[in-house]
């Protein structure tokens, strides 16, 4: 019963420890999206008064246009034509800049979240076991007289594939040591 409650509650503290790291970054994610959220939001304010800014230039033109137009003096009407129509063509090659840069539908692009990497270890968490026994590869072992070499394999999924032990007698005379 004691050692029940020891590994229940270490389950416990260890899960734990996981919630609070995923909350933490929860956090930080949702920072992130609000921070994008407010400098698009900054963007787009500032193109809307740009728009605005247009208009009432437009709106401006276009009074002094309806004015000149009921103007009954031919030279006087020509005269303030050229003007208004020079103002008009300029404000219309600026009101192409005011095509917006932002594009709705994927305003957060950047934030692309997969957590299927996650799922899947979470998913596997279990209690660590000990690996498979390795299989000695007796046609690849090799002795002399003065060295044994060994092969194994392992079949565990998290090992390594193959294995290689190398014993050397020192005899005093030489220095090899594998």
């Amino acid at each position: 019963q004691v050692n029940t409650a020891m590994h229940e509650a270490k389950l416990m503290e260890e899960c734990d420890e996981l919630m609070e790291i995923i909350r933490q970054r929860k956090q930080v994610i949702a920072v992130k999206i609000k921070e994008t959220k407010v400098m698009k939001l900054r963007k787009l304010a500032q193109q809307v008064a740009n728009c605005r800014q247009c208009l009432e230039r437009s709106t401006v033109l276009i009074n002094q246009a309806e004015h000149i137009l009921k103007e009954n003096d031919h030279a006087r009407f020509l005269q303030t034509a050229r003007n208004v129509a020079e103002r008009v063509a300029m404000a219309t090659a600026s009101s192409q800049v005011l095509i917006p840069d932002i594009n709705f539908n994927d305003a957060f692009e950047n934030f692309t979240l997969d957590f299927s990497r996650e799922k899947k270890l979470l998913e596997g968490l279990d209690y660590l076991t000990a690996p498979n026994p390795p299989s000695v590869r007796e046609e690849l072992c090799t002795a002399s007289h003065d060295t044994i070499t060994v092969h194994w394999i392992s079949e565990d999924e998290f090992s390594v594939s193959s294995y290689e032990l190398q014993y050397t007698i020192f005899t005093g005379q030489a220095n090899f040591i594998s």
